[in-house]
């Protein structure tokens, strides 16, 4: 098998719609990229509903984290007000129920039910002036520093961002060298991209959703009655995808709605590490084929992106440490 060289980057799995697969694809790409790469790879769980942190560690072992105040919120919340450069690597743990490949490679920040409230504290620190607009800037910009300092004990930093737009995602955002968005094959779906570009061009304007995009991943295709369904919905797509201009950049192949990605993030805390190939079972191929199609744009942008960089200076995001 071909391999690319994978940059360092923080890259967010994002869609502003629920139940796209967001925390599916970002845990599979993570474990792709320990197994076919072995890079150092970090999840942010960004998600109050926990299900990457709820996967990776199992639920006794968050628990026990939420009782401590030692998720990624309350982590931020600690490092949020202070003026110097902090990392906030010195945070991610081992996860414990990854396969057995990205063992020593792949590290969590867990989330917590507790984020939104948390956000919210977080959020008041900045509102001295009493301009809301402006605490929410400079504490998502805050964020967004945090997450790129975890490119200095780390390879890959992917986010698990929640649906809607938050002071995480936003966080996100600003950070990103990169965005992936899962997808369902339908128009509802591909609609809340939309409002993304809204965001990004809010948040961003140095760059527009075209130019952080690393692809949209269609997911849970269902293939029924001998085939027929699952070619409907390809068609279905393709020509959503015409009348979207300027396109969607679709990372292939197209990912099925089958138990082996459905139970990703529901794992046994009585079961021990199993392999790559025996969490995916006959998706594995397809999923490797994934992530190399994945490492291979993230390349593509990345030295775009120094070439631009060379000839143009870089505009400032507001953040110490700013994507290239």
């Amino acid at each position: 098998m071909s391999r690319t060289d994978l940059p360092r980057c923080v890259m967010p799995a994002i869609n502003f719609k629920g139940g796209t697969g967001k925390t599916t694809v970002a845990i599979a790409i993570a474990e792709g990229i320990c197994h076919l790469f072995r890079k150092r790879v970090v999840i942010i769980d960004c998600d109050f509903q926990c299900s990457a942190s709820i996967s990776l560690l199992g639920r006794k072992a968050l628990n026990d984290l939420i009782i401590r105040d030692a998720t990624l919120d309350c982590q931020v919340q600690r490092l949020a007000g202070q003026e110097t450069p902090t990392r906030l690597g010195a945070a991610a743990m081992k996860t414990r129920h990854c396969v057995e490949e990205a063992a020593e490679l792949l590290y969590l920040l867990p989330a917590s039910p507790d984020m939104p409230r948390r956000e919210r504290q977080i959020l008041s620190a900045y509102l001295a002036g009493g301009d809301i607009d402006l605490a929410y800037e400079r504490a998502s910009t805050r964020i967004a520093e945090l997450f790129r300092s975890l490119l200095d004990d780390f390879d890959f930093v992917i986010v698990d961002c929640p649906p809607g737009l938050t002071l995480f995602s936003e966080g996100a955002i600003r950070a990103a060298d990169g965005l992936i968005i899962p997808t369902l094959p339908n128009e509802i779906s591909f609609a809340a991209i939309d409002h993304l570009r809204t965001e990004i061009a809010r948040t961003r304007p140095d760059r527009s959703l075209e130019d952080l995009l690393i692809g949209t991943v269609i997911s849970k295709l269902r293939q029924r009655n001998g085939g027929e369904h699952h070619r409907q919905q390809v068609r279905s797509i393709e020509t959503l995808l015409d009348r979207a201009a300027p396109g969607f950049q679709i990372l292939k192949p197209y990912l099925p709605f089958c138990r082996e990605l459905e139970t990703t993030t529901w794992r046994d805390d009585e079961i021990g590490l199993v392999s790559f190939g025996n969490r995916y079972g006959q998706l594995a191929a397809m999923i490797e084929q994934l992530v190399q199609e994945f490492a291979t744009r993230c390349r593509t942008l990345m030295r775009r992106r120094h070439s631009k960089a060379k000839v143009a200076q870089p505009s400032s995001l507001g953040c110490q440490s700013s994507p290239i």
